[in-house]
């Protein structure tokens, strides 16, 4: 080949290449509008500087606040202006961490850009070296730690008072080429008709990490749950909310969170659907504001999916948690704690769907969101039924994890059994019994005319108490998790959640590393080759096989299901039952035939092993005697309130007046807690301290029995031939610890019997 031969052959691949690059790029933004079709949305990270998604261009935007940093980084007296910036070090120093823990192969290696405003110096740690100062910038590497990870810090120990430091940014090596977000390049050679920006120039208007942006675009809908920060955050004003000037977005919960003006141009971006949650505590001005921004600055071809707060039923998350309680309670919605939460919240995510219908002018673009418990169906009859809160709502949110039982993690002592497990109906948790749980959460939203959507799921190994990697089943949970059945299991679930009724299904989450906390990302980093992503794989291969398959699904405008035009009583007032039909039973002086407990009417129970129970009862002039066989494959005491452990209870309405309330006279709630010496009366029953009961609880190998005599003059009534007395037996069960996860009743319909004598049923005595 001569020299001519060469040039036009330099000539050709260079047309070539840039060709290529023009269809990936045209490629690449068409296929931003691909994801309409998907059935999948995804959950992002919290704004820490452990995540490796790496969602931005500037990885100081998720650093350590300075003053979080204390007293490991920052030391003194140091003085932070309003965007927390040290304004005055005061002979002290301000330091932060900027990546934790993060796998080197996450971040594109090269040069890191370190760019700053105001006059001294900044020094690095841990995996942060200095290779360069030039004015304004410091150029960096990184290396890892010797546990393979990079970890990096800054302090700054020089800083000009009146021209501080302040303004850092941390700029990752390359840019992008113009009009394609979505790849990385190093150089302007990849790119064509010098369209290449570096994002050293262009940072302020790239924003997201072009690999970020890879990812999540193959999303229906994107969950900002985390990344907003709302878990445990109690903000209330406008004035409180993260903004792009603060020095960074990360921080300790209540404290970090990505702008509004982020997520919106996030979903602008991947044109996605943006799912928002909105803060426990927020007034009517900050959710207001917020309904105002997303109107003006959301593409209008998107939707929104509004959702109040985060699991506000989990008392893990206390202060969203408590605020419901005390709020319902307050405002005297129930006596039950837990109902009268259940009902702030159905009516202030009401409040929040009218406030931003308000600001839309309609309805049309907002899929209104009420969060569940997969578990707990009458929490979802509750959460719809209150006030008809149904008829101003689009979806009924559940978490369709699958899990193991924590009673079984001992048995657990390799990969094998972890999937035994979560393929074995005796497991609680198993993929089969999670979806009878879908399936009844499904018929539920069916009744009310909303859709059924995940705004998690997938796999929740993880074992409670323990505090790394190596202990206990953490390395053959671990190693599940990157095993090839975990697609398997994936692929069972997905397919599951369609055929039981589900809609969109919101995995949980973006790539984050491995813990012994869990392994919640989809994958372990943003770059993670897909072959060592199961999970990924199998919601790909779903995706692929399943467009959405739900009415309205790629519409602009929500679908709004036909709502019923009336309601059943006992769904309507969700814990509030409609009045049962009192069974009769006649009771002799001999011990009578056992009767069946059979009634769930709270929680969930896998098989007779798990709970069931049976009672009998006989008298005579000076006693009633009640037994109770309860079967039961775990007993638990552990909490300070005996209805939340296993325990029987037995109502008496002693004179059998069937008040709707008790009389303060002769109603009674006796609860029998296992390992308890001391009988529990209610604070609704006729005297606290009732003399004469005995009791006898007998351990037995699948559960316990209960004998208990009770005297009828403790009762204050007198026995005798053709004598109505109103009764009732109820069992709680708790397997898992801390609470109750179910309850049998004989009569009751609905757990309330504690306050309601209607919902007894009657003895005759023979």
């Amino acid at each position: 080949m001569n020299y001519k031969d060469k040039n036009t052959h330099r000539l050709l691949a260079r047309i070539l290449a840039s060709t290529l690059l023009v269809m990936i790029s045209g490629w690449n933004v068409a296929n931003a509008n691909q994801n309409i079709l998907s059935p999948l949305g995804i959950n992002t990270n919290e704004a820490l500087e452990v995540d490796a998604s790496i969602p931005f261009v500037d990885l100081f935007r998720l650093a350590l606040p300075f003053e979080d940093a204390r007293p490991w980084f920052t030391k003194g007296k140091v003085r932070f202006d309003r965007n927390g910036w040290p304004a005055q070090l005061n002979n002290g120093q301000a330091g932060t961490r900027f990546l934790s823990h993060i796998p080197p192969e996450a971040l594109p290696k090269g040069t890191y850009t370190v760019l700053y405003d105001g006059k001294g110096e900044i020094t690095y740690g841990a995996s942060a070296k200095l290779i360069k100062r030039l004015p304004g910038k410091d150029l960096i590497k990184f290396e890892p730690m010797q546990d393979g990870l990079l970890t990096a810090t800054l302090f700054i120990k020089k800083s000009t008072p009146g021209n501080y430091l302040k303004n850092i940014r941390i700029i990752m090596p390359g840019g992008i080429c113009r009009n394609n977000p979505f790849q990385h390049v190093m150089n302007a050679r990849q790119c064509p008709d010098n369209s290449f920006q570096p994002f050293e120039k262009y940072y302020k208007q790239i924003l997201f990490n072009p690999k970020y942006l890879a990812f999540m675009r193959d999303f229906k809908v994107i969950r900002f749950m985390n990344m907003s920060g709302i878990t445990r955050n109690n903000i209330q004003h406008w004035q409180q909310r993260p903004t792009m000037e603060k020095a960074t977005w990360g921080g300790k919960e209540g404290v970090r969170g990505v702008p509004i003006e982020v997520m919106v141009k996030l979903a602008n971006t991947l044109n996605v659907n943006p799912w928002f949650n909105i803060p426990h505590k927020a007034d009517d001005h900050f959710i207001t504001k917020y309904a105002q921004y997303v109107r003006q600055h959301l593409k209008p071809n998107l939707k929104v999916y509004l959702e109040y707060s985060n699991e506000t039923w989990n008392d893990v998350f206390v202060p969203q948690a408590e605020y419901m309680k005390q709020t319902g309670v307050a405002r005297k919605l129930d006596k039950d704690r837990r109902v009268a939460g259940a009902k702030f919240y159905s009516m202030q995510s009401v409040h929040i769907f009218k406030l931003w219908e308000r600001v839309f002018g309609g309805n049309q673009r907002l899929v209104r969101v009420m969060g569940g418990l997969t578990t707990n169906p009458q929490l979802s009859h509750t959460l719809l039924g209150y006030k008809n809160a149904y008829k101003q709502v689009d979806a009924l949110a559940i978490a369709p994890y699958f899990k193991i039982d924590q009673n079984q993690m001992r048995s657990i002592h390799s990969v094998q059994r972890v999937f035994q497990l979560i393929n074995d109906k005796s497991n609680r948790y198993s993929i089969d019994n999670t979806l009878e749980f879908v399936k009844q959460q499904a018929n539920i939203a069916k009744s009310y005319g909303v859709h059924l959507v995940a705004y998690e799921g997938g796999q929740h190994l993880v074992q409670s108490k323990t505090h790394s990697k190596k202990e206990g089943a953490n390395p053959y949970l671990l190693k599940a998790n990157k095993h090839p059945l975990m697609a398997q299991a994936y692929t069972r679930l997905l397919n599951g959640w369609k055929k039981a009724g589900g809609s969109l299904f919101v995995a949980f989450s973006a790539p984050r590393p491995a813990t012994w906390h869990g392994s919640w990302g989809v994958k372990e980093h943003i770059n993670e080759p897909d072959y060592l992503a199961p999970k990924y794989r199998a919601l790909m291969a779903f995706q692929r096989a399943n467009r959405c398959w739900w009415q309205g699904c790629t519409s602009r405008t929500v679908y709004h299901l036909d709502k019923p035009v009336k309601i059943a009583s006992h769904i309507t007032s969700g814990t509030s039952a409609p009045v049962p039909q009192p069974q009769i039973v006649t009771i002799r002086k001999n011990r009578g035939k056992g009767q069946r407990i059979s009634t769930l009417i709270n929680g969930t129970i896998n098989d007779p092993r798990d709970l069931s129970a049976v009672w009998s009862s006989s008298w005579d002039e000076e006693n009633l005697y009640v037994w109770v066989n309860v079967q039961d494959d775990r007993l638990v005491k552990d909490s300070s309130k005996p209805w939340a452990d296993d325990s029987v209870e037995i109502y008496i309405d002693a004179d059998g007046s069937r008040k709707s309330s008790y009389d303060g006279h002769n109603d009674f709630q006796l609860t029998y807690r296992v390992n308890d010496r001391k009988l529990s009366v209610s604070s609704n029953s006729a005297s606290q301290h009732i003399q004469g009961v005995k009791q006898k609880i007998i351990k037995q190998k699948n559960g316990y029995q209960l004998a208990t005599t009770i005297p009828w003059k403790a009762l204050k009534v007198k026995p005798f031939a053709g004598k109505k007395v109103g009764f009732e037996v109820q069992v709680n069960d708790d397997d898992t610890g801390n609470n109750r996860d179910a309850k049998l009743s004989w009569n009751a319909n609905s757990d309330a019997a504690w306050k309601n004598p209607q919902m007894f049923g009657q003895l005759v005595l023979r």
